[in-house]
Parts: structure tokens; C-alpha cells; sequence
């Protein structure tokens, strides 16, 4: 090999390792669903600030995990304890 084809693989790799590194754009809801102090922070932040970040990425993916992993589906939640349903039978609409 030439000294050119050296110094250009030499520049790749150069190039190559000088790459960023993966900031909080690149966290997926899977991420926040599996980290829950770095999911609220970041809903903290984002309601903090919702006119610079409502669309950051960031915030789009803690606040569907937060979504998804705070309530969750309201089948899976705990009975109400309301009060049973009252017959039709014993309710009263008053004198006829």
C-alpha cells in the first residue's frame, strides 16, 4: 500500500473514533421505561421548560414511558371499591 492509502485509514479512524457520543435525543421509551429516577427527571424537566422541549425527543419518549409505566393500563389497576350497582327494582322515583 501506497503512503496515501495509510494516511486516508489513518484519517478514518481518526475520524471515526472522535465520533459523539450518545446523548439524552437518543434514549429510547424502553430506556425510560427501564430507568424510572432518569424518566421523572426528565418529565420534571420537560414540564419545567414545555415551550423549548415539548417536542425534544427526550421529552416525547420519558413522557410515553412515564405514560405507559405510571398508570398503565387500567386493566391491570387495583378495584375502585365503588359502591355496587343499585338494582332497578329498588330505586324509588318517588310517589306515582
Amino acid at each position: 500500500m501506497s503512503l496515501g492509502r495509510y494516511a486516508g485509514l489513518l484519517a478514518m479512524l481518526l475520524l471515526g473514533a472522535c465520533g459523539s457520543t450518545p446523548d439524552e435525543t437518543h434514549l429510547t421509551v424502553e430506556y425510560y421505561r427501564a430507568h424510572e429516577s432518569e424518566r421523572r427527571r426528565m418529565v420534571q424537566s420537560c414540564a419545567n421548560d414545555p415551550g423549548d422541549l415539548r417536542h425534544a425527543p427526550a421529552c416525547i419518549n420519558s413522557r410515553e414511558a412515564a405514560r405507559i409505566e405510571d398508570v398503565g393500563n387500567l386493566r391491570n389497576l387495583a378495584p375502585m371499591g365503588l359502591p355496587a350497582k343499585p338494582d332497578a327494582k329498588t330505586m324509588s322515583t318517588g310517589p306515582r
